[in-house]
């Protein structure tokens, strides 16, 4: 029997931010308990907070926005779960990879990657939780060249915060162009800081629905999957 899971984290106030960037802020407007009629809550965050997808337009003003692709972008039938533990900063790159990705089926629509990195995420220790920010993994733009030029994928999504490794973004930084923008092949859409601790085998389908504004550069997303 096949099971729902949530595969995105709610945004709180302590939810990680890359580089400790930003603010989330909640403000609690109207209250029953206060005497109001009604609970009422303003919402105040960066567009790349918790689980969030990244467009085109992130890095290139003439890129495509997430309010421009069609509602059907976001459910994928045939999602790829790629296992590959790590707890340090690596940068994956194509060679270390290649017979993982080699083994992508052609209909893949949706790569996902569990590292388990997520885990200082979750820790309890704020030296852990800051490893997570600024210490996490990062895919090389070799990777996004060759999924577009030999896969039809349309996203790919992670366990750890940004496909730009904190500590080592002249690396890597160009990955997101690799991926988002010029290169062969149709862009393949960032899926950043995905809750996948439950994920144990290959999902059935997975729907990604990133929250839509205009012209929106990124979002957070809300993603469902079967089991």
């Amino acid at each position: 029997m096949s099971e729902w899971v949530y595969l995105s984290y709610p945004l709180k106030e302590q939810t990680p931010l890359y580089g400790n960037s930003g603010k989330l802020e909640f403000q609690r407007i109207r209250q029953i308990q206060n005497g109001d009629s009604s609970n009422n809550t303003e919402l105040h965050f960066p567009a790349h907070s918790g689980t969030h997808m990244d467009a085109p337009y992130h890095f290139d003003d003439n890129g495509k926005s997430l309010d421009e692709y069609p509602a059907s972008n976001w459910i994928f039938n045939h999602p790829w779960f790629l296992s590959l533990p790590t707890k340090t900063a690596t940068i994956l790159e194509f060679l270390m990879l290649e017979h993982e990705l080699e083994a992508i089926p052609m209909e893949t629509d949706l790569l996902l990657i569990k590292t388990g990195y997520a885990s200082f995420r979750n820790s309890n220790d704020s030296l852990e939780r800051e490893k997570y920010i600024s210490q996490g993994p990062g895919i090389s733009p070799d990777i996004g060249n060759w999924l577009r030029k030999f896969r039809n994928l349309r996203a790919i999504g992670f366990d750890f915060i940004s496909l730009t490794s904190y500590q080592h973004r002249e690396i890597v930084r160009k990955g997101h162009h690799c991926f988002l923008n010029e290169g062969d092949g149709e862009p393949i859409l960032i899926i950043e800081h995905m809750n996948l601790e439950q994920l144990r085998t290959m999902p059935k389908n997975i729907f990604s629905i990133p929250k839509l504004y205009e012209k929106d550069d990124g979002a957070p997303t809300t993603i469902v999957a079967t089991i």
